[in-house]
Parts: structure tokens; sequence; C-alpha cells
């Protein structure tokens, strides 16, 4: 079953079904506003193949589009997080058609941009080893935190392999120079020194680990929802623009408009009132 994130028993709540059996790829379990994805392929290192992948992309469809999920956890069982592709369904693409391998590629990719592009806070719960593809699937998160026995790596390049689906997001972590060092050197290393490069924002000690990421969890419980959607669009798509004029302009339309909007006056008279709003509560 699902790891207990929420910090509640983790009850079952809305959205709950047959994505919680011990066989399913993916596990989900939406308790108090905090949706739990929980990779479940824990023999195989939680690396996916093109079922699993296609699981992933639909059960983030599925907290993407609940009102009620506030915040998202990526989880895994077993003692990997994830390692990214699965050898077994890779070694079958030579014998597939040049499309059917794009095709491939392709599913895999798109776990990480939906998993990136989630309307709602997202948090990494990475409790083992996340190489490969695996360390995409954390850093599309907004948030990563670590057990202090994980370790990472980019190890793709040590069995001939491209982690692609983890480049984007790896430059945007630490950088072109070290994204290229980490993908030419293929090497694991520790959850302090993932730390220190950016690739994860907290380490804490196993036994912590659900406390860590449930106490962060309700903290993001406490943001105004549409706000942080916003935020999430804004900053991909500030980034990408030059530092000129334009910016100013979109920014300036984006907070003139949302001071107008019925979250602004909720959260405005809240702290007026000395309440918490509605959101929060």
């Amino acid at each position: 079953m699902p790891p207990k994130i929420a910090g509640h028993g983790a009850r079952k709540g809305r959205g709950l079904n047959d994505m919680t059996t011990a066989t399913a790829p993916v596990q989900l379990l939406i308790a108090e506003g905090i949706a739990t994805v929980t990779l479940n392929r824990p023999k195989e290192m939680n690396s996916f193949d093109g079922v699993t992948a296609q699981a992933i992309l639909e059960t983030v469809a599925r907290v993407a589009g609940d009102a009620a999920v506030r915040v998202v956890v990526i989880a895994a069982n077993g003692p990997a997080f994830s390692a990214g592709g699965d050898f077994n369904w890779v070694l079958s693409w030579p014998g597939l058609s040049a499309a059917e391998r794009q095709q491939g590629a392709q599913v895999m990719t798109e776990v990480v941009q939906a998993i990136y592009d989630l309307p709602k806070p997202t948090i990494a719960r990475v409790q083992g080893a996340a190489v490969g593809g695996g360390v995409g699937v954390m850093l599309a998160c907004d948030y990563a935190v670590a057990a202090e026995t994980a370790r990472f790596g980019l190890t793709s390049v040590r069995n001939g392999l491209l982690a692609g689906i983890a480049i984007p997001a790896l430059i945007q972590a630490v950088g072109p120079r070290r994204a290229r060092q980490l993908l030419m050197h293929g090497g694991l290393f520790p959850a302090a020194e993932a730390l220190a490069m950016g690739l994860v924002d907290r380490v804490v000690p196993a036994d912590r680990l659900d406390e860590a990421v449930a106490a962060l969890a309700r903290e993001l419980t406490l943001g105004a929802p549409d706000v942080q959607a916003l935020v999430k669009r804004l900053v991909t798509r500030i980034d990408a623009m030059p530092t000129d004029g334009a910016v100013v302009d979109l920014i300036a339309g984006h907070v003139a408009a949302q001071c107008v909007t019925d979250e602004a006056r909720e959260g405005m008279s809240a702290f007026l009132a000395k309440r918490k709003p509605r959101w929060a509560t």
C-alpha cells in the first residue's frame, strides 16, 4: 500500500479506487487533500515500461482534475525510488519499428512532463535510489525530500543509454555545466551531495521521511490554490523570456488581475479578520 504521507493515518478519501490494489503498478491514495501517487514495481526498482508509464499519466491527469486535491506526493514502494525506464522493456525495442520506438521514448518523456505540468504543488518522497530517468521524475516535482540513505545518479551512460527524460529538469536544477558532468560520469552519489548541488531540497533520517513530507504538504495547503497554479505557469513562462519590458507587462497584468479575484478578496478579508482563509481550514 502507498506510504502514509498525509499524517492522518492515510484514511480512505475522495478518489480512492482499485489503484490501491497490491498488484497495481501505480497506486493512488487521497486523504485530507493530499494525493499520494506511489510507484509500485519494487522488484523492478520502480522502473516503468509502457504500461506503467501510461498508468502514471492517467493517475496524474486524475489528480490534476480533482479540486479536492491540494498537494501531490510522488512516492515509491520498496528499496528504490525509481530507476527510470525498464531495461527489459527497452531491450525489446530493436524488434520494433522506428515509430514504435519513438512512441516508447515519447511516453517516458511525457511522464516527467505531466508531473512537471501539474497545476498543484508536488513533492517527491525519495526513500531510496533515484537513478537515470528516476532523477527526472524526482526533479519534475516542485520539492524533493530525501532520506539520508537515498542515493542518486545519472547512470544511463554506463549502460550505453541516454537519460534523456531527465535532461530538461536536470539543467533547470543544477545548470548546464553540472548537468553535463553528471550525465557523462554516471556514478552514484549520496543524499548529502545531492543536497549540496541542489538536486534535493531536504535530507532527513529515513525514519522521519514521512513526517517531513507530511509537514511540508500541510504547509503547502495554506497557500491559495489558484495562485499556486499561476506561479507554476508564470515561472516556467518567464524563465524562457528575455528580461525586458514584455516581462514587466506580463507580471503587472497578472498581479492586477489576481487582486480582484474571489481568492484575493477572501485572503485579504481573512487576514484583516485574523482568521484562516477558507482553503486553509
